[in-house]
């Protein structure tokens, strides 16, 4: 089919979203193809929404502003969208809707798309949870504080260490498998995610594995940021010791005793001599308040110093960046950091029961530290820590992720179109409009 008569809805509701939906606009306009960026609203925070589009030079052509919980946002996002959409194909257009992981937005965008019968490009598609088996858990558990650092790290890199069924990180595992039940095409980052995909049965024509547009705007915040600006506000990071400190998942948050957990590990590494980079997302400010952590942590900010820097959320993804690349250590609950600290080079643990992003442990370049047992935890911290310099992995993520993407959505619009039909998938004749 032409392309002329296509339009690109390219849909982004968080700053993840934000972050990894900005080069693939980007791509398309510099091809010259009709792209609007529609936002649903869901993070309206400055730094969570209007500081990431400044950044990296996009501005929304429609906002929806979407407000509320979990289910006010999929209802909403879906009718609104749903409405938005069906305007662009009354018009004679030909809508493809681009919605990005794991996010509330991206599982409504598929319901709208599926129920208005439009093509959805799912990118970063194939997102699956691995977690330890449960035997290999319990030996790490059992071990705690001694734990063998050259068994724990042939383990972490043995796909027969892990498993799949997890429902974590929640919502998350649900909304990228919705998404995935309504996509024409999977954008899968790596071939790990189209091996999920094909285990569960989706069309194999239907995946291309394309990378991370992470990747590009990584390549974009690297040629940007200046150390220096991070410096001038924490000079103390020069020296390049600090572990980059961070939960945020509402497993995390809303889990009293998991919570406990993280915070007191944190405080047991700050006891040991361990410098601190202490992020706090909107997650972990109501944790910290929920929980009656908030004059606990004024204490260890008190008691510590220049060893722990305790901040909000930062707007500028630039000086992000450059922090982390200063960082010994990234200690996180986040999968995209997962992934930017794999690029960057830094070593990262995750603080979770598994990994979305799991190509990063058979990497070598991510551990997981489940939020089970403090002695654990801070003892796989300590160990990536000390044993970091021998640390070695090839990056997972190639280069020029959104020319891939691009890439493969003109070429399947070349062949006739998005759309999957039963003939198409038989090979009995080109996909339907």
């Amino acid at each position: 089919m032409s392309h002329e008569n296509c339009q690109h809805i390219v849909v982004v509701g968080t700053k993840p979203d934000i972050i990894k939906q900005a080069p693939i606009y980007h791509e398309l306009r510099e091809r010259g193809h009709d792209v609007v960026l529609c936002h649903t609203g869901q993070h309206y925070d400055h730094n969570l929404s209007q500081s990431m589009l400044d950044e990296f030079g996009v501005q929304e052509d429609i906002n929806l502003e979407v407000r509320g919980g979990v289910n006010d946002l999929v209802s909403g996002i879906t009718a609104k969208l749903a409405q938005y959409l069906r305007g662009f194909a009354e018009r004679g257009g030909f809508p493809i809707t681009y919605v990005h992981g794991d996010t509330t937005t991206a599982m409504a965008g598929a319901l709208a798309t599926f129920g208005e019968r439009q093509a959805l490009v799912h990118v970063e598609a194939g997102l699956r949870t691995l977690s330890p088996r449960p035997e290999v858990l319990r030996g790490w558990i059992e071990q705690g504080a001694d734990l063998d650092w050259a068994s724990f790290r042939d383990q972490s890199v043995d796909r027969a260490s892990w498993s799949r069924g997890s429902r974590e990180p929640s919502p998350e595992q649900f909304n990228t498998r919705v998404a995935d039940a309504g996509s024409d095409l999977h954008a899968a980052p790596v071939e790990l995610n189209r091996e999920f995909l094909l285990d569960e049965g989706f069309a194999p024509a239907a995946i291309d594995v394309v990378g991370n547009s992470v990747v590009d705007a990584l390549a974009q915040a690297i040629a940007g940021s200046d150390k220096n600006q991070v410096l001038q506000k924490f000079p103390q990071m020069g020296d390049g010791s600090f572990l980059r400190f961070c939960v945020h998942r509402r497993e995390n948050t809303t889990n009293r005793e998991r919570f406990n957990l993280l915070m007191d590990a944190m405080e047991s590494l700050l006891e040991q001599g361990h410098h601190v980079l202490f992020i706090r997302l909107l997650g972990t400010e109501s944790a910290i308040d929920n929980f009656g952590r908030r004059q606990w942590l004024e204490d260890l900010e008190a008691r510590y110093g220049d060893a722990l820097i305790s901040t909000p959320v930062w707007d500028s993804y630039l000086d992000v960046v450059a922090a982390m690349s200063m960082c010994a250590v990234i200690v996180t609950d986040s999968g995209s950091i997962v992934e930017e600290a794999n690029v960057l080079e830094v070593p990262c643990v995750t603080l979770r029961f598994g990994s979305d992003r799991s190509e990063t442990f058979l990497a070598g370049s991510n551990f997981l530290a489940p939020p089970v047992d403090k002695d654990l935890m801070t003892s796989v911290i300590h160990h990536v820590f000390e044993h970091r310099a021998e640390l070695s992995w090839e990056r997972v993520y190639p280069e020029k992720a959104s020319a891939m993407l691009v890439d493969a959505v003109e070429r399947r619009l070349d062949e006739g179109s998005l759309l999957i039909s039963e003939e198409w998938r038989y090979g009995l004749k080109a996909r339907l409009r």
